[in-house]
């Protein structure tokens, strides 16, 4: 018999869609966060969690454990909802986005979650599974989801008006008055929500920023100059140069597509896509609230290196670069799903206390999984 820790991370997926009936508070979230218990399961059970009839006090805690999911799934509200957003900064002209909404009883704040490019607010409201306490918006960008004619995503650029029009949606709401606003962006949806934050100022308390790229520039070149390696070519420089400039030449976005393809590995014919220089590095000392940045050693997209260099210019009085064992773009959270919900909401939990002793920290898991 072997005996594993129940999943925090899947607790806070079941508590998101089936609130409890207790009133959310401060000490219920941190109580929350610190409990851990203990479910013993057989080594060769593969299903969901497996509890042995001859065990009844763990399994007495499962049927309660139910039974509070059920008893509170009348304590929370799941709606569609609509909000204009600009074109852009020099332009009258707005789009509708459309989002899922879920609201709760006495919640502590409100998550707004931003979808990453190609993806849409169906994958990214799935990550209301980590905030049981907490209101939370999922909204499709620009290009993507519904609503997508007479659009280009940017790929963050252009987006940072789509973070603000989300913002607006939440703090004119009266339900949401008085409440803070956190930020929660995978890649490009983490590059908006900086940009967003350096542009217009004072929309959230704080910013989760999962594999925020530096400099579309820098990431691009790197690939480029990456699979170049492989290739027996004179004049690699010079390739470089005519490939960087044909993508941003919008007479050129027809060549720009495969190029783009090539190097990223994602694809732009999923989304309408106008290609221009994304710098998130040149706003980020504009950065003045917490934030916490994760990164994946085996990412190939967005490198530990290019998330650190965002971690090291924003000028957050409390800040965290976490860098986990995933092996994909934005996987962190599929590798390490219950130390992915624990920090998170550990850090939610130190900015709406305002309690924390070091301003600034990198936790390194690459060699050893701890909860510190």
């Amino acid at each position: 018999m072997h005996y594993i820790k129940s999943s925090w991370f899947f607790l806070g997926c079941v508590m998101s869609l089936h609130s409890v009936n207790s009133s959310p508070s401060m000490r219920s979230f941190e109580d929350g966060i610190a409990t851990k218990s203990v479910i013993a399961v057989p080594s060769s059970i593969v299903v969901p969690l497996a509890i042995q009839a001859d065990d009844p006090t763990h399994f007495d805690s499962y049927v309660k454990y139910l039974l509070s999911i059920k008893n509170g799934m009348s304590s929370i509200k799941v709606e569609k909802v609509s909000f204009s957003v600009n074109k852009n900064g020099s332009s009258n002209q707005t789009f509708i986005r459309n989002g899922f909404l879920v609201t709760r009883p006495d919640a502590l704040g409100t998550v707004i979650i931003c979808h990453g490019y190609t993806q849409s607010k169906h994958e990214s409201f799935f990550f209301r599974a980590l905030f049981s306490h907490f209101n939370v918006l999922a909204f499709d960008f620009r290009a993507h989801g519904d609503l997508t004619d007479n659009q280009h995503s940017t790929i963050g650029q252009d987006e940072l008006h789509d973070v603000y029009g989300a913002v607006q949606f939440v703090k004119n709401s009266p339900i949401f008055l008085g409440k803070p606003v956190i930020g929660l962006g995978f890649s490009m949806g983490a590059v908006a929500l900086l940009l967003a934050q350096a542009h217009y100022g004072n929309l959230f308390e704080m910013l989760i920023l999962d594999t925020p790229f530096d400099s579309s520039n820098e990431c691009m070149g790197r690939r480029i100059d990456e699979m170049l390696s492989y290739k027996l070519l004179p004049g690699k420089k010079l390739i470089k140069g005519a490939i960087m400039k044909a993508l941003y030449n919008p007479r050129l976005q027809a060549v720009a597509k495969p190029i783009f393809q090539w190097a990223s590995g994602l694809d732009p014919n999923l989304v309408r896509t106008q290609f221009v220089p994304v710098i998130p590095i040149d706003m980020a000392s504009k950065i003045t609230v917490p934030c916490f940045f994760v990164s994946c050693e085996c990412d190939t997209k967005v490198t530990v290196a290019s998330v650190k260099r965002l971690y090291d210019a924003v000028r957050s009085p409390f800040k965290r670069l976490w860098i986990t064992q995933g092996m994909r773009h934005c996987g962190s959270c599929l590798a390490q799903p219950e130390l992915y919900f624990y920090k998170v909401n550990k850090f939610i939990k130190k900015c709406l206390n305002k309690q924390w002793k070091n301003p600034s920290k990198i936790i390194d898991n690459r060699v050893a999984i701890h909860a510190g």
